[in-house]
């Protein structure tokens, strides 16, 4: 039976951490292919935010105050990284189409929680991007993908708490039923903390603004 490119991908590592038979070369394998996507809308998103950079005199002017101009750029720039995972998601579908790989009823699962991981991701990336940090943005998360993985593998205790399980179906609940992180809990921290992003992103330019002014 042909291998799914979607589950390769996009549905995480797919081992138990807390069984006594792991398989860590392997984990590390899948471990990389859950990067790579996100790192393909990580650097679309680039693309959105240096093409919002080179008008940000002028749209600053145009939509007068911090808050709409901050709301535009993080909603624009944001639909770059979007449009990428969408693309992603269906030249997956199509390959595995072509390979007669058969579907299974959790797709949608799936992906439901790398699609509003991948957007969590993108939106540390616009608050990164404010900072004097911005053009290691994408290696910080990566990296901070990777590590709290890694810490959540290996800690039953920790693995609800670190990010990097969050958006792996496999590491889910739905999975896991006994020792996969909440499904739920996940998506309402990943929405919580889009929200605080944005309003930080939002404080740290009006702060900015004031600091140029004074």
């Amino acid at each position: 039976m042909n291998q799914s490119i979607l589950f390769n991908f996009f549905g995480g590592v797919s081992q138990d951490g807390f069984s006594w038979m792991v398989d860590f070369d392997k984990m590390l394998l899948e471990l990389a292919r859950w990067l790579l996507p996100i790192g393909i809308c990580l650097l679309a998103e680039g693309v959105g935010i240096e093409k919002w950079r080179k008008i940000e005199p002028l749209s600053r002017c145009r939509y007068g105050t911090v808050k709409i101009w901050w709301r535009q750029k993080y909603r624009k720039s944001l639909l770059y990284g979007i449009f990428a995972a969408v693309v992603l998601w269906i030249a997956a579908i199509a390959a595995d189409r072509i390979n007669a790989v058969d579907f299974s009823d959790n797709i949608w699962k799936m992906f439901l929680l790398w699609f509003a991981h991948s957007m969590t991701i993108m939106s540390f990336f616009l608050i990164l991007d404010l900072t004097k940090l911005r053009r290691l943005a994408p290696a910080i998360l990566l990296l901070l993908e990777g590590v709290t993985f890694l810490v959540g593998f290996q800690s039953m205790e920790a693995a609800r708490f670190m990010y990097g399980m969050w958006g792996m179906y496999f590491q889910s609940t739905w999975h896991y039923s006994e020792t996969g992180v909440s499904v739920l809990s996940s998506l309402v921290m990943e929405g919580v903390l889009m929200v605080l992003g944005y309003l930080a992103g939002q404080m740290l330019l009006e702060r900015t603004t004031q600091n140029e002014q004074e």
